[in-house]
């Protein structure tokens, strides 16, 4: 009885170590030791499906997208996360910051199966896998994901994203993130970021406290009114 008490005692330990919290928040606080800035929290705390971030550089998107990432795959079992972007020189500079978050936390690096190039896979069988996006998009047809992230996606061709992107949440019942700098309002990152059914959020450098105003303000004398806006 006693030996069987110690193990069950080992098991909790072990349970306790490697335990995600349901909320992003408290995950990216208590396991990441990231703290996020009052509009990264809020669209870290957003349940909605369908979510279109219009940001600006340097307003920390990307690893914002990426705690987003890392704890749907550490918090659901068997989960496929796609991070998409133009080239796939970045989106492996998304799975980058994910695989910095995993060496950085004792909790993630006991729940991690494997990294690979453009793969991370944890033990619950959960994967996040970085793709390019390609001008048409044939090297990702057919996929199958609970998460699909674009990365810059006002600069990914719209067929790859309405022809091939959105139909592989569609019997997952999945959630799908647009994250960009603006572009061309002819595009459907646009359509996505003023239509009432998305959860949207608009990040100025103004809101980033570690972008400081005079550089904004160098920015804009440099670029001219209707560029810098």
């Amino acid at each position: 009885a006693i030996y069987r008490r110690l193990i069950e005692l080992r098991r909790e330990r072990e349970a306790a170590a490697t335990r995600v919290p349901e909320d992003a928040v408290e995950f990216a606080v208590s396991v990441l030791s990231w703290r996020p800035f009052a509009y990264q929290e809020e669209l870290l705390s957003d349940p909605s499906k369908r979510i279109c971030v219009c940001a600006a550089r340097q307003t920390g998107k990307s690893t914002t997208v990426a705690v987003k990432a890392l704890h749907l795959a550490l918090s659901s079992k068997g989960a496929k996360v796609l991070l998409v972007a133009p080239t796939l020189r970045q989106s492996l500079n998304l799975l980058e910051k994910i695989s910095e978050f995993v060496r950085g936390s004792e909790t993630c690096l006991k729940l991690l199966r494997a990294k690979r190039r453009s793969e991370i896979s944890f033990r619950n069988g959960s994967r996040i896998v970085a793709l390019p996006s390609g001008t048409l998009g044939s090297t990702i047809r057919g996929l199958t994901a609970d998460l699909v992230i674009v990365d810059e996606a006002a600069f990914v061709p719209e067929p790859v994203i309405t022809d091939v992107l959105m139909p592989q949440i569609a019997t997952t019942d999945g959630h799908f993130w647009m994250v960009s700098t603006p572009w061309d309002r002819n595009h459907v990152f646009y359509r996505c970021f003023t239509d009432p059914g998305w959860s949207v959020k608009r990040w100025p450098a103004t809101a980033c406290p570690l972008i400081r105003p005079s550089f904004i303000e160098e920015q804009r004398r440099l670029m001219g009114e209707e560029a810098f806006r």
